[in-house]
């Protein structure tokens, strides 16, 4: 039986899925927590926890001692408070006119970006007889949401003079923190911190993953974990020792639906994009680009089968992907194949995937489709998933 290491399921009746360890959820608010003491750390959950699934690890990070959840938009923060989590729950995004009744009605903190919506939040939370607290986001070069810094002791002057608005934060997000030069973001952290010395407000927040595990002067009054929390360092050419002790939280599998031999010269998927150089032995995955796996990754990307690598051989299909086993002699139909994670003592990391794909692990990870079932497991009992799926009827 091959053993996948760090996790543990149940059988699952599925072509692929993302196992989500919980454990690493909670170990890594504990590794965070420790680093930026006594600052505290914000578990940012937005688009669905990064594909990992916001309410399963927004209850994981809170039991670790995560003091807030971030959120980019007000349904977000909805379909939190509807699963029953009542913890703090900041909106990061702008506020848009219909989101101003639901949000004071949510007991969530926003985001205010202008007089006018300002006012109009006010206004909705008068109606409901609520008191709203609210953030102003500060720019320091991301030319996104925030707020010249010229601008912001007037807005801040706009949300004091509401009875209805609190004003309970003063944040800026830093563009380039994962950059190995430090010197643009201290100078950031700089400007930032002598806009927010005007502020009367109760929080100050700066960092995101990277910042929070490079740079000590921005952890301020809370973290915002991002990247970090799901397990992955946000800057691994900066060689921080924190990122090194994180432990990544999702890995995503497939299962081995067919084993079939190819002769030498005949092609393998669309457009014969690879001729076997030889006799060889080609595997299918239930597993394509309709689930996330970009056809980019073909050539040059590999998966893991029994502990070994197996390179992906012609273009990726939508539901499906062949892969090379002429090396892997007992691969077997029904085996657990490994896209990210660990298998025996090889492992492939969402780092690995986003070169080859010229990107960053963020977007490998929201990539997932949502057919793609995640399953939230707890690595700390020790078991591992057994290599065959397809075989049991009764699997859920």
């Amino acid at each position: 039986m091959t053993q996948i290491s760090t996790v543990s399921t149940p059988a699952v009746s599925a072509t692929t899925w993302a196992e989500i360890d919980l454990s690493a959820v909670r170990h890594n608010v504990s590794v965070l927590a420790r680093t930026v003491r006594p600052a505290s750390v914000a578990a940012v959950v937005k688009a669905d926890a990064y594909g990992h699934g916001a309410v399963t690890v927004s209850r994981a990070a809170l039991e670790a001692g995560a003091t807030l959840l971030c959120v980019f938009t007000v349904a977000e923060a909805a379909t939190l408070r509807e699963a029953g989590i009542d913890a703090p729950i900041l909106v990061l995004g702008p506020l848009l006119p219909d989101d101003m009744g639901r949000a004071a009605a949510l007991n969530i903190e926003v985001v205010v970006d202008s007089a006018e919506r300002a006012e109009r939040l006010s206004s909705a939370a008068r109606e409901r007889g609520s008191r709203m607290r609210v953030h102003i986001n500060v720019d320091s070069g991301m030319q996104r949401y925030g707020r010249p810094h010229h601008e912001v002791p007037a807005l801040a002057e706009v949300i004091r003079s509401s009875e209805a608005l609190e004003l309970e934060g003063v944040f800026t997000h830093l563009p380039d923190a994962a950059n190995p030069n430090p010197e643009a973001t201290l100078l950031a952290l700089r400007q930032f911190a002598r806009v927010a010395e005007q502020m009367d407000a109760r929080q100050r927040h700066a960092a995101a993953s990277a910042a929070a595990l490079r740079f000590s002067e921005s952890r301020l009054n809370f973290v915002r974990a991002g990247i970090a929390l799901y397990g992955v360092d946000p800057a691994p050419e900066a060689g921080d020792a924190g990122a090194a002790s994180l432990r990544p939280v999702l890995s995503w599998r497939a299962t081995l639906l067919s084993v079939r031999d190819v002769a030498q010269g005949e092609t393998v998927s669309y457009g014969g994009l690879w001729t076997a150089p030889h006799d060889s032995r080609i595997g299918v995955l239930g597993v394509g680009y309709a689930d996330g796996l970009r056809r980019a990754l073909s050539p040059g990307g590999s998966v893991l089968v029994r502990g070994r690598r197996a390179p992906i051989r012609g273009a990726i299909c939508m539901d499906s992907t062949m892969v090379d086993l002429t090396e892997i002699p007992d691969a077997a139909v029904g085996d657990v194949v490994t896209l990210i994670g660990d298998d025996g003592g090889e492992t492939i990391l969402a780092w690995e995937l986003a070169r080859r794909l010229n990107t960053i692990p963020y977007e490998v990870f929201t990539s997932i489709a949502a057919r793609v079932r995640r399953v939230p497991i707890d690595g700390d009992d020790g078991a591992s998933v057994g290599e065959s799926l397809v075989d049991n009827p009764n699997a859920s």
